[in-house]
C-alpha cells in the first residue's frame, strides 16, 4: 500500500489503466499492476525529474491503452480471435508505454540505460518506437536492461 501511496504523488490512476478497468474498479485498479513496474516508474518519475505522460483519456485525449489494458480494449481484441491467446506485459500489469516532457523518446531510453545499474528491477524497452514502452515481464539472462522490436 506504500507503494500505492507513493506512486500516486506522480500519477492518478486513470493514467496507468484503460478507462474500462478504471470505470469498473475505480482507485482499486491502482492494484492490477505489478509493484515491480510501479516501483520502476516512480524510480524512473523521480530521477528524471520531468513529467511522465502515460494515458490521458481521463482529461480528454485520445490516449487510453498505455498502461494495463483489459480484453475489452481495441489493441486486445485486434489480437485475439476465437482461436488465439493473447497475453502482453501490458495485459498482465507490467508495462507502460510513456513519454517524458521535453525529451524524444531515444533520449529517455538512453537515460535509463546510463541509469540501468540504479534501476530498481530489471526491464525490457523496446526499439525504435517514437514512445517509451518499458515492462517488468521477467526473461531469461542477466541483463538489467533487455531490448526487444515488436
Amino acid at each position: 500500500m506504500a507503494m500505492n501511496k507513493a506512486i500516486l504523488k506522480f500519477f492518478d490512476v486513470q493514467e496507468l489503466v484503460c478507462r474500462h478497468v478504471y470505470n469498473t474498479f475505480g482507485l482499486s485498479a491502482l492494484n492490477f499492476l505489478d509493484e515491480k513496474l510501479l516501483e520502476t516508474l516512480l524510480f524512473v518519475r523521480e530521477n528524471i525529474g520531468k513529467p511522465i505522460y502515460v494515458n490521458n483519456w481521463q482529461i480528454g485525449g485520445n490516449l487510453s491503452q498505455r498502461g494495463l489494458r483489459c480484453n475489452l480494449c481495441d489493441l486486445v481484441k485486434s489480437k485475439t480471435n476465437a482461436n488465439s491467446i493473447y497475453v502482453s506485459a501490458h495485459v498482465l500489469g507490467k508495462a507502460v508505454d510513456f513519454d517524458v516532457k521535453g525529451m524524444k523518446a531515444e533520449e529517455v531510453r538512453q537515460w535509463l540505460l546510463t541509469n540501468e545499474n540504479r534501476l530498481p528491477h530489471p526491464i525490457r524497452l523496446e526499439k525504435g518506437v517514437s514512445w517509451v514502452h518499458m515492462d517488468v515481464r521477467t526473461f531469461d539472462g542477466s541483463e538489467t536492461i533487455k531490448w526487444f522490436t515488436a
